[in-house]
């Protein structure tokens, strides 16, 4: 359980190094492309400084698809908030859990509880308040469109190739693995940042990189926490606890002033995980 702690930690903290880079008004797009950079930065130090380091095509495959997605999802998490608005954004890529989970009770057979299952009822419609505005559901009825189909496509399958790597059992990879998805996603980012003719200024550099450790982490916490425990409880005790931490420190540090739907999507998150918790 304590992995699956620190990747929402560190989940959380990558959305929240974004948010706070852009209250200082630093240009997100460099302060994400830059993410990915040092992410494989991270990466390549980490590999070199890791005994016993296996490589193999599992790792090579499922990063090399990840670090793609990465770097896709985020090219639409821009379109799709300039368009669509950050809520429906935040809600729809939250909601993306549910593709890891339905892929753990169809493909991999794993069964929830009676409360695992009232868990799950109760998770999606938590997320949902965590993340609204009101006539959210109206505005993503009527306005959902490819962008948005895309970020939710983006991020279910970043989530599910991550299950898919850790079903194939080879836990000594998990290192070359990391490593590549974020090689795959900083080549990518490099002829983005060039084109857009940006030269970083050094917070934005530090941003990037803070940024990028807590992505490197949270995937490498998220690997452990699924070898760990089923895919049905980790992906969505990872979201509700990454939205709950993040709405603590908004409000908390950075201001945020949560409005009535935003407190029962937070009441409804606590019952979600300990519900999701309980192995009947």
């Amino acid at each position: 359980m304590w992995a699956l702690v620190l990747q929402f930690l560190f989940a959380a903290g990558f959305g929240l190094g974004v948010k706070a880079a852009s209250q200082r008004g630093h240009q997100v797009i460099v302060v994400g492309g830059l993410n990915y950079l040092f992410a494989a930065l991270f990466g390549t130090l980490w590999l070199l400084g890791t005994p016993d380091v296996q490589a193999g095509w599992q790792g090579a495959l499922f990063g090399g698809i990840n670090g793609a997605c990465y770097f896709t999802a985020y090219f639409f998490l821009i379109y799709a908030i300039r368009h669509q608005g950050l809520a429906a954004t935040t809600a729809v890529g939250q909601l993306s859990i549910v593709l890891p989970i339905l892929a753990s009770i169809l493909l991999w057979s794993e069964r929830p509880t009676p409360e695992q299952w009232l868990g799950l009822a109760v998770a999606i419609p938590s997320l949902l308040l965590l993340d609204a505005q009101p006539g959210l559901l109206r505005e993503i009825t009527r306005q959902l469109r490819w962008r948005l189909l895309g970020f939710f496509t983006m991020v279910g399958t970043v989530r599910l190739v991550a299950k898919a790597f850790a079903e194939a059992a080879v836990p000594a990879q998990k290192v070359f693995y990391v490593w590549t998805v974020y090689a795959v996603a900083g080549l990518l980012s490099i002829p983005l940042l060039l084109r857009m003719g940006i030269r970083p200024r050094r917070a934005e550099l530090g941003w990037g990189a803070f940024v990028g450790a807590c992505n490197a982490l949270q995937m490498f916490f998220l690997l452990t926490a699924l070898e760990q425990l089923p895919g049905i409880l980790v992906f969505p005790i990872s979201a509700c606890g990454t939205l709950l931490v993040t709405a603590t420190v908004t409000v908390g540090l950075m201001g945020e002033r949560p409005t009535r739907r935003i407190y029962a999507g937070l009441a409804l998150s606590v019952v979600a995980v300990l519900l999701l918790n309980r192995n009947g």
